[in-house]
């Protein structure tokens, strides 16, 4: 399907034609190739529960939702469904799959797949006779009464597997009832609508028109569906291209949300008319949030987006960035001082549009990154009372520590900020990093257990007192024997040590409390300052009377 934007028509040649699939003939139609999944299709969303509950939905006559096919030329090409691959010829007249890519991924993920005990993924699918219900096999073996589904998309694969079924003589009853199940689902017909010969920048369109139910898409997807080229995933690209400084794999709705502000485009707005989006926004976001994130990590000292208190700067710095490219170390700690003002304060946590676009307004303002910086400090606030932030790591001494609080992020940064030495290694060495998580959704945006340990081995666990940075190849009991230039580094001392090798829990903590207080208080003046000299820089004196 070659990209057409410009030459695109507004309206349909001709109007869909409605006919309907049977399962079994959809199957047939992905085996020899003639089923297309467009590149501007979303990823997989459904898990093994969404898989499952539309084979039961087939399985009991309802309604799966309709399909919508383009009928267009397709060149040689390998398609993917799940663990099955159908290396696809050329079609004269394939069929694109424009809405029901998931449906049509469960049907022949499930269906298609040629192992004798499919199990281990999504799709491996059995159903139990016995219980009458739909199951995920997993890694343990089969339950006697169980049939995998990939013989019930052909009848005389399901006769063979029938026939060899050790339980088929006695149990007539589950024969029945296995072949009543394939035939419902062999026979299941998919209402679908399919349009002839459609340029896909039109496609595009209809997908983001008609792709409404199910697993809502992101917006970041909705953009590579309607922007990206043949075989783009510009966001995705980008995203991948940023790890390369070590801050971790962004949101690509936040890249997205960075992309919207520094290029004044709402990608929603902009989907009747592609022209209205910048054709360098991907490029100009990429640069501007290069320069974003080391600013956050070098002048900052927040090692990565995960422990960012709050998304405001970036998103805001990233169009802050952009205006003003050049590098200047003293723009860059006076733009630390108001990641952190607005961090401990709680004032970053308003991330509305509204505000956003408030802050930007007043940036396209400025004449310099002097006066910039200048606009959002003289509105920070000037109150940096320890003990009355909003976000004070003390706040963490006596609870659990949790990352999805801007005041756990915090207490755990100023734990990074002590430098947690290795164990008898003089050398000052970070030894601590972030690995990004897999896909799977967690209650926490980081694992703990790959960030911190609680020191004494209690109960109550990770108490804020309790927490020491976790050190790679470093066990909680090798802290125990560190000197005292380790301890200090750990934020602990060698009495503090003692009390908790003799079993006294509370005096360690007491011990402790004065320590991390001692230290956050330093931390805390360290990043907000008493004073900022807001003063332009004597370069861009110059440059302003030349």
């Amino acid at each position: 399907m070659s990209e057409s934007r410009e030459s695109s028509p507004s309206t349909l040649r001709r109007r869909p034609e409605a006919r309907g699939f049977r399962v079994e003939q959809l199957l047939f139609e992905a085996a020899v190739g003639r089923l297309r999944i467009p590149n501007f299709q979303r990823p997989l969303r459904w898990r093994s529960r969404n898989v499952i509950e539309f084979f039961d939905s087939i399985r009991r006559g309802f309604p799966v939702g309709s399909l919508l096919l383009s009928r267009a030329e397709a060149n040689a090409a390998v398609v993917n469904y799940g663990p099955v691959t159908i290396h696809s010829p050329k079609q004269a007249a394939a069929l694109w799959v424009v809405d029901g890519q998931q449906r049509i991924t469960a049907l022949a993920a499930t269906l298609l797949r040629g192992e004798t005990v499919p199990r281990g993924d999504y799709w491996s699918i059995w159903y139990d006779l016995e219980k009458e219900e739909f199951r995920q096999l997993l890694k343990k073996e089969p339950e006697p009464g169980w049939i995998p589904l990939n013989v019930l998309g052909d009848s005389v694969k399901q006769l063979k597997w029938i026939r060899n079924w050790p339980s088929a003589v006695e149990r007539e009853d589950l024969v029945n009832r296995a072949f009543e199940l394939g035939k419902s689902i062999r026979e299941y017909e998919m209402p679908a609508y399919i349009v002839e010969g459609t340029e896909q920048g039109l496609l595009r369109l209809i997908f983001t028109r008609v792709n409404t139910g199910g697993v809502d898409m992101r917006e970041s997807e909705i953009f590579e569906a309607l922007y990206g080229g043949e075989g783009d995933k510009p966001i995705r690209s980008a995203v991948s291209r940023l790890c390369d400084l070590g801050f971790g794999q962004l949101d690509e709705d936040l890249f997205l949300r960075c992309l919207r502000v520094t290029c004044g485009s709402s990608v929603r707005a902009a989907s009747e008319s592609p022209d209205k989006l910048p054709s360098d926004s991907i490029r100009r976001t990429e640069t501007a949030l290069r320069r974003t994130i080391l600013s956050i990590k070098l002048a900052a000292g927040i090692p990565h987006w995960k422990l960012l208190p709050y998304r405001l700067p970036l998103i805001f710095l990233t169009a802050f960035y952009d205006q003003f490219p050049l590098d200047d170390s003293r723009i860059d700690r006076l733009v630390a001082k108001w990641i952190w003002r607005g961090a401990l304060t709680g004032d970053h946590e308003n991330v509305s549009d509204a505000r956003v676009d408030r802050l930007v307004r007043q940036l396209r303002e400025s004449a310099s990154s002097s006066e910039a910086v200048a606009a959002v400090l003289t509105t920070s606030s000037e109150t940096f009372d320890l003990h009355r932030l909003l976000n004070s790591p003390i706040r963490e001494l006596d609870q659990k520590i949790s990352l999805n609080r801007a005041s756990g992020k915090i207490f755990i940064l100023a734990l990074l900020a002590a430098n947690p030495q290795r164990i008898c290694n003089a050398s000052q060495q970070t030894l601590w990093e972030i690995e990004d998580e897999d896909d799977t959704p967690t209650e926490s945006p980081l694992d703990p257990a790959k960030i911190y340990w609680s020191l004494p081995d209690t109960d109550e666990g990770n108490l804020g007192a309790d927490t020491v940075i976790k050190i790679p190849e470093i066990k909680r009991k090798d802290i125990l024997l560190g000197d005292k230039v380790t301890l200090k580094s750990f934020l602990l001392s060698q009495e503090g040590i003692e009390q908790l090798k003799d079993g006294s829990v509370e005096n360690f903590r007491t011990d402790r409390r004065k320590l991390l207080e001692a230290w956050f208080a330093e931390f805390v003046a360290d990043r907000v300052g008493d004073r900022v000299d807001l003063r332009p820089a004597i370069d861009a004196i110059v440059k302003a009377r030349s």
